[in-house]
Formats: C-alpha cells, sequence, structure tokens
C-alpha cells in the first residue's frame, strides 16, 4: 500500500549477532568537526572515498543477485556496522575487514572520520531530518570488556545495553522497541527469536531519513501510468508524479545512462540522484560502471554542465513508491572477502569463541509528492535546448541518497518492477 504522508521518511536497520566480543582500545576525545577535517583532510578523504566504494561494491552484488527484484539498501549503516567489528578485530579478520572497507589509516583517524560524517549527517533543518544511532545489546551473563563498551559509546555515540538472552521474549521485545522508537515507527520486528538464539551480543546500527523536496511535486499532475521493463514490456502501474522545474542533470556515456538530481531542502547538502540506464542497459550494467566511475564525478559533471549550459527546466516524471527490503548480507559480505567473521574456526575478534552469525538489513523508503528518499528512471534528451529536457522514469532505474560534501551513500535502491496496490 502507498502512503501518502507529508514529505516522509526512509531508514535502515542492519544487526550482527556475535558470541563475545572484548578490546582494550580507549577513544581520545574528539576535537571540532571543522578542525579534525581542517588538520586531517587527507586522512578523511581516504577513508571516505573508501567508504564510497564499498557501498558501490555492496550494492552492485545486491542487485545482480536481485536481477528484476525492487530493493533498497543503507551502504552507510553497513559501514557504521562494520566500524564496530574493527574495533573487536585482530590479524586475518583485521586484514579481511580492513581490505573491504578499504581502510589503510589507523583506528583513531577512522574514530573521527566517522564522527565527521555523523556531523554532517546530523546536522537539522525545518527540512531535513537525519539520525544515525549505533547499539550494543549484551547478555547479562556474559562478560563483556568494559574497553570495548567505552570505545563503542566514546567513539561511535552507540548506546550499550545489557539484557537477559535466555529470556528471549523479553529481549527481542526490548530490541524491537528500541528500533522502532530509532526508526520513528518505520521499522518493526526487525529481528526474531532466533536471531537471539545461542547469541551474546548483538550490534545494531540504525539510520532514519527524512526529507522534503526542494521543489515539491503537486499532488493534482499525479497519474495513474504504465511502467514498463527494460524490453519495453508493461510490467504494472505507477502512480507517476510530475513537474516542470529547473534541475541539474548531466549524460554519462562512462555510466551509459543520464542522472538527474533532486535536492532536499535548500542547503544544497542532500540529495537525489535519479540513474536511467541508456535503452537496451540493464541496472545492473550501470551499476557495475558506477562501481568504477564513482559518485563524486558524477557531482562533478553535474556541476559542470550547469555552469556550461545555464538554467533550464526538466519535466520530470517519477513514480510515488514504497519500497521496503529484508536481505541476509552474509554471502554478499563472504563474496567481498569478509569471511573469517562468520567461521569460528578462523575468526579472531579477540575470543576465540566470537564470530558473527549474520548480518541482516531492513530497510524502507517511502517516495510521494512531498519528498524523502526514492528512486527514478530516466528516458532523457538532453541537448534540445529549445524544449525541455524530459525524464520519465517509466522503466527500470536505479537512485542513490547521498551527502554531497563526504559522498556518503545513505540509501541506494532499484525499481524494477513497482507494485500498485
Amino acid at each position: 500500500m502507498l502512503l501518502r504522508k507529508a514529505f516522509f521518511a526512509f531508514l535502515s536497520l542492519n544487526f550482527c549477532i556475535l558470541i563475545h566480543l572484548t578490546t582494550s582500545e580507549f577513544c581520545t576525545k574528539l576535537e571540532n568537526t571543522s578542525t579534525v577535517l581542517q588538520a586531517n583532510r587527507a586522512q578523511f578523504l581516504s577513508i571516505a572515498d573508501g567508504a564510497e566504494k564499498f557501498g558501490l561494491e555492496l550494492f552492485t552484488l545486491i542487485s545482480t543477485d536481485a536481477t528484476d527484484n525492487d530493493f533498497v539498501i543503507s551502504p552507510f549503516s553497513v559501514w557504521a556496522l562494520l566500524l564496530l567489528l574493527v574495533e573487536a578485530a585482530s590479524e586475518n579478520t583485521l586484514v579481511e575487514l580492513n581490505t573491504a572497507l578499504r581502510i589503510n589509516q589507523d583506528r583513531q583517524a577512522l574514530r573521527q572520520a566517522f564522527n565527521v560524517v555523523q556531523q554532517f549527517l546530523l546536522h537539522k533543518t525545518s527540512t531535513i531530518q537525519v539520525e544515525n544511532l549505533q547499539a550494543m545489546y549484551y547478555d547479562t551473563y556474559e562478560k563483556v570488556s568494559p574497553d570495548y563498551i567505552r570505545t563503542l559509546t566514546t567513539c561511535y555515540n552507540a548506546k550499550a545495553q545489557n539484557l537477559n538472552f535466555n529470556d528471549t521474549k523479553i529481549a527481542v521485545n526490548f530490541i524491537n522497541n528500541a528500533i522502532k522508537t530509532e526508526t520513528k515507527g518505520l521499522i518493526s520486528d526487525a529481528i526474531t527469536a532466533d536471531d537471539v538464539k545461542n547469541a551474546r551480543l548483538l550490534l545494531t546500527s540504525t539510520l532514519y531519513f527524512k526529507g522534503q523536496w526542494q521543489f515539491p511535486f503537486n499532488r493534482s499532475d499525479t497519474r495513474r501510468e504504465i511502467f514498463y521493463d527494460m524490453n519495453g514490456k508493461p510490467v504494472g502501474e505507477v502512480e507517476m508524479m510530475f513537474q516542470m522545474t529547473p534541475f541539474n542533470y548531466t549524460r554519462i556515456q562512462d555510466l551509459q545512462a543520464h542522472v538527474l538530481e533532486l535536492p532536499y531542502g535548500n542547503e544544497n547538502r542532500l540529495c537525489m540522484l535519479a540513474i536511467l540506464p541508456n535503452k537496451g542497459i540493464s541496472v545492473n550494467q550501470v551499476a557495475q560502471n558506477l562501481r568504477k566511475f564513482g559518485v563524486r564525478p558524477i557531482f562533478n559533471k553535474i556541476e559542470e554542465d550547469a555552469l556550461n549550459y545555464g538554467e533550464q527546466d526538466v519535466e520530470v516524471y517519477l513514480p510515488r513508491l514504497e519500497t521496503t527490503s529484508t536481505l541476509s548480507l552474509r554471502g554478499t559480505l563472504e563474496a567481498m572477502g569478509i569471511k573469517s567473521i562468520f567461521d569460528p574456526q578462523t575468526v579472531n575478534l579477540l575470543s576465540q569463541t566470537s564470530f558473527v552469525k549474520d548480518v541482516i538489513q531492513s530497510t524502507k523508503i517511502i517516495v510521494n509528492e512531498e519528498g524523502t528518499e526514492a528512486a527514478a528512471v530516466v528516458a532523457a534528451i538532453l541537448t534540445n535546448k529549445i524544449s525541455p529536457p524530459k525524464f520519465y522514469f517509466n522503466r527500470p532505474f536505479m537512485y542513490l541518497i547521498a551527502e554531497k560534501r563526504s559522498n556518503t551513500l545513505l540509501f541506494a535502491g532499484q525499481l524494477s518492477t513497482p507494485k500498485l496496490s
């Protein structure tokens, strides 16, 4: 059922089930964000670039497995969750995590970079709200290192809570209620009794986003229209929103796609990049191209085209939609080289009995006339200066929700077979 709420929200939850973790490192007091960024810009850019590459690889692998299925993920919250494991890892496990996350800096630089990104994201306005929270739930009867708890709570602003995991129902209800509260009710019943069974420690990373379009769509212009697959075959119907507004856009040959930037709020910080493959090109092929091309070059090309061609109205046809995804990421992370955390025989999480049972992400996105994150597919003509370019998202496309200064990928998804109820 499509929800019709004013500039609604979108969020993500990840959780790992572990057995036991310890650490002996403490976090020094973090400096002012601007001071850290100025003094350690090279380190920050290296870590941010690694997080972007990790997120694009994650999306590409999931897109390959999903084929024609709709899905949405939060690369940032997966990245944030794995940082909590980096703090507990050593030897081969640490090497695997650092390699997959593209980390070549020490832990203190990593912690500072995480806090800089958080400060970028958590800057709230009347039109944008972003909330990110890490949490650790550990069994009352299991000894968890105070050093590890202190590292997570001090360096990652994480919440720590001990629970009696033997009382499964109470533990599950407590965690689910916390997740529901953190995600403003969008995600409930995220974990089950099976997730808590035999667990000693559970880590969660939640991300909540609520954004109002800088240029809202008019509800009176929304019409029911047919949605097609990449070969032009009808696959369903959507409520198609419409507006004609000056938007930034570009055509990128290396992507084999057109890109439209839909900004949130008025600060030019957060936006949706709606990416429409060229005809005959699949979303997954564009995702593979994007993995090589990167996000920052897209913003650079958009800015360059805006300077060269000036402001121009664009006709935008974007589906109103709601997508919910719950994905086990274990296989995907193993394909990315993160394997030992799932193997009690080879894991090194500072305890020979520690290992990860699974990494699961539940994500929900809602897009309507007033705002929120979503996807868009573009069938565009970008060269005619007389008639407005037209972006028609009525066939498979992908979308990214990004913070522009840090290139942080909050959400990424694809729309291939929408269902209209």
